[in-house]
């Protein structure tokens, strides 16, 4: 794992015989002493191996940096079938068969499959079917109610070592669109794609809009849970010092160029982003700012409760609908500086992913009238049964009240 040389004696002691392991080639002999030309990693409790990382293109990495995220925000409490598009040393479909009864991991890289295939029998995960092809090509005409992708995404500029594990275009979100393109032809009628990556973030559409337009009109609901921006110069840089270890001036040239890259793309950042494709009875495109993965993980179950509030806003029965505050929140009013009224600021529990909103002191009285009520047609009833004008803006201002609310995830069905 940290690739420090260590004497035949130590390594026999925590090993046992090494002939297995030198014929395998998981460990060699070198003047400092016993080494590995490969990488051993943890995704969560699984043991996966791969190729350290190199500016060799055919280098496979047992995890991306945000694997154990993509684990987390797809993995279902069942499922029947399950695919992994562009496996890589098959971190992901190892979990998924874990739930999954059938299991598919396709990758277009032989050297991938054959990684993926070695951690499989590492761990004794002898149901998942491995498959090497661009993207959806291995399963065309098959449909999976869980898929699960984390496309390499970060851009190429000219003079850099392209690597098949980290390169995804030349702005770096290419190889993420044609994933998202293909993705409903994929997807069981109650299925979902998750789909992690950084997106480009540019003066033009923002990435949702940029996302619908390629799905289209189909009907299919898209969910882009986004992290805040990153610091473009130190994102050039860390990716600069991954490709040039020694950080020397191969180092520098490779940073300036990959900076003066998005400059010229008219990039100004980029944000993680966990992207959600569902199939559903009318299309719907929600962008919701969440805050560091770090900070609150997003988990499936937290994808689901999203998924169903922004459905619900968007094109559900909302009149029909019980709705109410999430449990362990609370409703803080704050005076406005200029002393006229308050706002109401909404603070979740810290382990719920979206940002805190602020609502206006009206806004969060029809809120509270929701949530009091029996469903939200019940808190649109008229006062008065003489004023109908009232009544009717009464009830249109509960029913916006109610789906902006769900949008901002200060009412929940339950």
């Amino acid at each position: 794992m940290l690739h420090d040389p260590v004497t035949p004696v130590e390594a026999t002691s925590a090993l046992g015989d090494l002939a297995v392991l030198r014929d395998a080639g998981l460990v060699e002999d070198s003047t400092e002493g016993l080494v590995s030309p490969v990488q051993l990693a943890l995704a969560a409790d699984i043991p996966c191996f791969g190729d350290p990382p190199s500016s060799d293109p055919d280098a496979v990495m047992p995890l991306g940096g945000a694997t154990l995220e993509l684990v987390r925000a797809v993995l279902p409490r069942s499922s029947k079938t399950a695919l992994d598009v562009g496996c890589g040393a098959g971190a992901v479909a190892l979990h998924l068969a874990r739930r999954a009864t059938r299991v598919v991991a396709t990758d277009i890289h032989p050297r991938a499959i054959f990684w993926a295939r070695f951690n499989a029998a590492l761990n004794q995960a002898d149901t998942i079917d491995f498959r090497c092809g661009d993207l959806f090509e291995p399963v065309c005409g098959e449909r999976f109610d869980r898929i699960a992708a984390h496309p390499p995404f970060v851009a190429v500029a000219d003079g850099d070592a392209y690597s098949r594990f980290v390169h995804g275009g030349p702005r770096g979100d290419e190889l993420a669109m044609r994933l998202i393109e293909g993705a409903r032809a994929h997807l069981a009628d109650n299925g979902r794609l998750v789909m992690v990556a950084d997106w480009p973030l540019d003066g033009g559409d923002p990435v949702d809009k940029r996302m619908r337009r390629v799905i289209g009109d189909c009907p299919v609901g898209l969910l882009i849970l986004q992290s805040p921006p990153k610091n473009l110069d130190e994102y050039c840089v860390l990716h600069a010092a991954v490709e040039c270890v020694g950080l020397g001036p191969d180092f520098i040239r490779s940073a300036i160029r990959k900076r003066d890259h998005y400059e010229e793309l008219g990039v100004a950042g980029v944000a993680f982003g966990i992207v959600v494709v569902q199939p559903q009875s009318a299309p719907w495109t929600s962008l919701v700012a969440v805050r560091h993965s770090s900070d609150a993980p997003v988990s499936a179950d937290e994808v689901d409760r999203i998924v169903a509030a922004h459905a619900l806003s968007h094109h559900g029965p909302v009149s029909d609908s019980r709705l109410r505050v999430p449990p362990g929140t609370s409703l803080v009013a704050q005076p406005l500086p200029d002393g006229d009224g308050s706002a109401v600021i909404v603070r979740f529990p810290a382990s719920r992913p979206e940002w805190p909103p602020v609502l206006d002191a009206s806004t969060a009285h029809l809120v509270q009238l929701i949530a009091q009520a029996p469903t939200v047609g019940h808190a649109a009833h008229p006062v008065s049964q003489t004023d109908k004008a009232g009544a009717t803006l009464h009830a249109e201002r509960i029913l916006r009240a109610a789906r902006d609310a769900l949008v901002l995830g200060v009412l929940e069905p339950y």
